[in-house]
């Protein structure tokens, strides 16, 4: 037992170096190009640090939502504005919290390590309360469009080799999203584990077919054909890849999930486009 706290002491100041290092190097949308070449379905501790998951403050306990947010910048975060109905929107006035630097969703922020079975430990969330909620003003009920709201946060994230934010565009990026292998990332109903995966994006037409719309499909959502059919929360980020000097540079944001529809043999993710979004979301996260 005694071995065992010393090893984790020791993990701990190892990690509290890891992110002393990435305070001084903070890099939007952050990746690894050997991690983007395997069919894991589960990320690594520090892989795709801009997620995290949405939790509602019940007083003397969270209640975790099942919705996953998206880091922008210091004070704000990005998800569905179907995951923020609960809560009440007014300034200062909600019980919405984001759990940051979050791998194993069953850890708990008390946590200085969070470990698993096999002693392996990072540093435990971090919780930060969101005291603003802004709704797109076009988000429409009826028909799912504009599904996105900024949380703005209590105070500034501490960025740390766990919690970075993503990019919010390319450089250079397609004129568009359709017949594109995209890369996505959240929390899902199969695993307590960060999880990611590829998607295929399919036309219009076709995903009017996929999620049995034949009249009317939201004019800015997509829909994304993935290889496994694992349900992966809402708010989890649709992400294309930065290429710099012809290699992979970063990830940049493109879109949210918003659902995902099963059809047959298959399964169908509804994605919220976010690029006609970004004048909004940069005015509304200043």
């Amino acid at each position: 037992m005694e071995v065992l706290v010393s090893g984790k002491l020791v993990l701990l100041l190892i990690v509290a170096w890891l992110g002393a290092l990435a305070v001084a190097d903070i890099q939007c949308g952050r990746l690894e190009e050997r991690l983007l070449y395997t069919v894991l379905e589960k990320t690594e501790p520090s892989e795709n640090p801009w997620i995290g998951i949405l939790w509602a403050d019940k007083g003397n306990s969270y209640e975790n939502t099942a919705c996953s947010v998206v880091i922008i910048n210091e004070l704000h975060v990005l998800t569905t504005a179907t995951c923020v109905k609960r809560f009440k929107t007014r300034s200062g006035d909600t019980t919405a919290v984001a759990m940051l630097g979050v791998w194993d969703e069953t850890n708990s922020p008390e946590e200085d390590l969070a470990c698993n079975e096999k002693d392996f430990c990072v540093p435990g969330p971090v919780m930060y309360k969101v005291v603003d909620i802004k709704v797109h003003p076009q988000s429409d009920r009826d028909t799912g469009d504009n599904d996105l709201a900024i949380l703005r946060l209590e105070r500034p994230i501490e960025w740390t080799h766990w919690i970075q934010p993503i990019c919010l565009q390319g450089s250079s990026e397609p004129e568009t999203l359709t017949n594109r292998n995209l890369h996505y990332s959240g929390f899902n109903h199969g695993d307590v584990y960060k999880g990611k995966g590829l998607a295929m994006t399919v036309s219009t037409p076709k995903c009017k077919q996929l999620t049995s719309s034949s009249v009317f499909f939201p004019e800015n959502q997509l829909c994304g054909y993935p290889v496994k059919r694992t349900k992966f929360y809402p708010g989890s980020a649709l992400m294309d890849i930065e290429v710099q000097a012809e290699k992979p540079h970063s990830f940049y944001l493109v879109a949210l999930l918003v659902r995902n529809v099963d059809a047959g043999g298959a399964t169908t993710q509804v994605f919220q486009n976010v690029r006609n979004a970004r004048s909004w979301i940069l005015e509304n996260s200043k």
